[in-house]
């Protein structure tokens, strides 16, 4: 006779009361409650459909990294329903689509596992309340951003910052008596703190990619499906992770759209450090150390401004948790099932950061084999990597960006071919990235970038330390596949220093990023090295929370706040990094009246102004961001003059490459100009529109 099991009964009770706080729109309640479910109950159904025993932390991270790659897949699957379906992405399908998501999920559920028993926390001997501490952390942070925003009061989110330091030491002093989840607890909420910071400035998105990003999302939502030629750059719009999933968890929140990427994704990216700790504890064996090398992963400018690009964060969630199943002791069944589902929902979510991780996957079974053929260390006998699941990527990542959407594919043969071609000038200082010229001391100017530079040097230099000692000291507790993937990460950030473009192609900062996924350990090994050559163990956590410490206050900008030079968005409400990015609401109205009333006319502005314009009209408009350095380029149509224009009289003639400085006793921004520059251009236009905030001059 058929039971029905209690658990199965509770996961009923508890979908029913999400889709009543959807369906009958309960404030709060909707805007939480759907978020927690489906972040987590899918994946923990499969999880536990695949009988995977794990820890809660290992569990937790899996239930959500697969609950997302679930959203992902029911999300397309569903918009493949169109053109059956007019509007699939809508509010009706879309939790019609998750509801019977997880009744499939419960039948296997029902069918594979049994019920499952009571995680028991034993805190005897130990202590639980310094984590506790770091709750505060992402309340104030919300809070401060509020008075910031508001009343440019920024004691709050200096306060925040300058906190993070000296709670790293209070944990350090309290190590011996730490409960083990307290370190987890402590890194999500720094990091969540360190993300939203940098996200809930402005009422809009802060960033570069974001407002693109942004507008396919958009569009997604008033089309209610999703097509592969988006409306604006193709290769963007192939990224599920920007279009679908976030159209999923607007629908089922009900909350402005803006807040799913400045908010919502940054609960979501705080997932990243805590893989990277469970990484670095399987590596170092050690769960202090574990946690410093999860704080140099936090501690990185793209991942504390990763809500700038929320494609590649979604995307390094899936990578760090493939990375995590990589170096887990599995079963090579479940090993292989989960690093595959993963694989395929990063190439999903951004193609940079599969093509990355393709190029991993395809390397390591022959770089493991050469471990093996020369004995490079003594590492264990590989077992899972093979050619098939290279093979399979290579297929996924063709299909997909080649066939499926064409665009991330052609930009990506159009980077290799400039790549090549640019080997002519192999030596030429302006075919590299100004960040990749400062590590060798190139462009460093003013005191706190030569802090900066000094302190990511040293960081290299450990990394680099660690790397050495694996090779040497034939430790034989690491896997041949994680060795031959630390020896990749290696080459491919020696190829930003090295070869020409390419940091100029695709950032050095987050690809450094994504390869500290792998490399975290190596900074720990580092130090453990030189303590060991200088026989004095004692430095060694000095060391490293000096490093730390200051590599924080580079990344925050603190070094630059306290030399007297605003740097940024987040609590300055002056500098370069705050006229970029800052969006004001009279620089939106502004763009919503020039949308009804302007026609077709081409919209000229500077280099930041498109990110104002896109946030005001529904159809994209012709836009010339070089009017003011491109005589050729100057089109008939209107010009577009935005509060930094306005109200602080400078042009953003390109992107800042290198941080602002003093020059004769005045703070000099990089590529750009006074507005007076330009009287001869703008001067004689008629003023058809001003709201204080922003300005359009007519007759050009």
């Amino acid at each position: 006779m058929f039971k029905m099991r209690k658990d199965i009964i509770y996961l009923l009770i508890l979908l029913a009361l999400v889709d009543i706080t959807i369906l009958m729109d309960i404030p709060i309640l909707r805007q939480s409650i759907p978020f927690i479910f489906f972040n987590i109950v899918p994946g923990y159904l499969l999880v536990k459909i695949m009988r995977l025993d794990l820890e809660l932390l290992e569990k937790s991270l899996l239930s959500a990294g697969l609950s997302i790659s679930l959203l992902i897949f029911t999300g397309f699957l569903l918009n493949s329903t169109y053109p059956f379906i007019s509007r699939p992405i809508t509010i009706g399908p879309v939790v019609v689509a998750l509801n019977i998501l997880i009744f499939i999920l419960l039948t296997g559920y029902y069918l594979r596992s049994e019920p499952s028993g009571e995680h028991k926390f034993n805190f005897e001997g130990t202590i639980f309340s310094p984590a506790m501490l770091s709750l505060a952390l992402p309340v104030l942070t919300v809070i401060g951003s509020y008075l910031m925003n508001t009343y440019h009061i920024n004691t709050v989110l200096l306060g925040v910052l300058l906190t993070i330091p000296i709670y790293m030491i209070i944990l350090t002093l309290v190590r011996e008596r730490l409960h083990h989840s307290a370190y987890p607890i402590a890194l999500f909420n720094i990091g969540l703190s360190l993300l939203i910071m940098n996200g809930l400035p402005s009422s809009y998105l802060i960033g570069r990619d974001i407002h693109i990003e942004y507008y396919l999302f958009r569009t997604v939502l008033m089309n209610g499906h999703w097509s592969v030629s988006g409306a604006i750059n193709n290769a963007y719009n192939a990224c599920l992770s920007i279009t679908i999933l976030p159209a999923i968890y607007r629908l089922i929140l009900d909350v402005p759209a803006v807040y799913i990427f400045k908010l919502y994704y940054g609960f979501i990216g705080a997932i990243m450090p805590l893989a990277v700790y469970l990484i670095s504890e399987r590596i170092l064996k050690d769960r202090t150390m574990a946690f410093y090398a999860a704080l140099l992963f936090i501690f990185q400018f793209s991942f504390i401004y990763i809500l700038g690009w929320c494609r590649q964060l979604i995307a390094l969630v899936f990578f760090s948790l493939a990375i995590m199943v990589l170096t887990s002791s599995l079963r090579r069944r479940d090993k292989k099932i989960l690093f595959i589902i993963f694989m395929v929902s990063t190439v999903l979510s951004h193609y940079t950061t599969a093509y990355v991780f393709a190029i991993l996957t395809i390397l390591i079974p022959p770089v493991a084999w050469l471990i093996k053929r020369f004995s490079i260390g003594r590492p264990k006998r590989s077992y899972f990597f093979g050619v098939s699941v290279a093979v399979l990527f290579f297929v996924v990542v063709f299909a997909w960006y080649a066939q499926a959407t064409g665009a991330p594919f052609n930009d990506a043969v159009k980077f290799f071919k400039t790549t090549f071609s640019s080997m002519a000038d192999f030596f030429a200082v302006d075919m590299r990235n100004n960040a990749e010229q400062s590590v060798v001391g190139i462009g460093i100017a003013q005191l706190p970038n030569f802090m900066s530079v000094m302190i990511h040097d040293t960081v290299f230099l450990l990394i680099g330390v660690g790397f050495l000692s694996i090779l040497f000291h034939r430790r034989d507790d690491i896997s041949r596949e994680y060795t031959a993937a630390i020896l990749i990460a290696m080459g491919l950030l020696a190829s930003f220093i090295i070869l020409p473009f390419i940091s100029k192609g695709y950032g050095g900062t987050r690809l450094f990023t994504q390869m500290l996924v792998i490399l975290t350990p190596l900074f720990i090994m580092g130090i453990q090295e030189l303590v060991s050559l200088l026989k004095r163990q004692s430095l060694k956590l000095p060391m490293i929370l000096l490093v730390l410490v200051l590599l924080f206050s580079c990344v925050s900008y603190l070094n630059y706040h306290f030399a007297g030079i605003p740097y940024s968005y987040a609590y300055n409400s002056e500098g370069e990094r705050r006229y970029e990015a800052f969006i004001f609401t009279s620089e939106v109205t502004a763009a919503k009246w020039l949308s009804s009333n302007g026609g077709n006319f081409t919209v000229n502005t500077d280099t930041f102004g498109y990110s104002r314009i896109l946030q005001g009209f529904y159809n994209p408009p012709k836009l010339n961001t070089e009017f003011f350095t491109n005589e050729t380029k100057r089109e008939k149509g209107y010009i577009y003059l935005r509060w930094a224009n306005v109200n602080r009289g400078l042009v953003f003639l390109d992107s800042p490459g290198r941080p602002p400085r003093f020059i004769g006793g005045k703070l000099k921004m990089d590529n750009v100009e006074p507005i007076g520059d330009y009287k001869n251009l703008i001067g004689d236009k008629d003023r058809i529109y001003d709201n204080g905030g922003a300005v359009i001059l007519g007759g050009f």
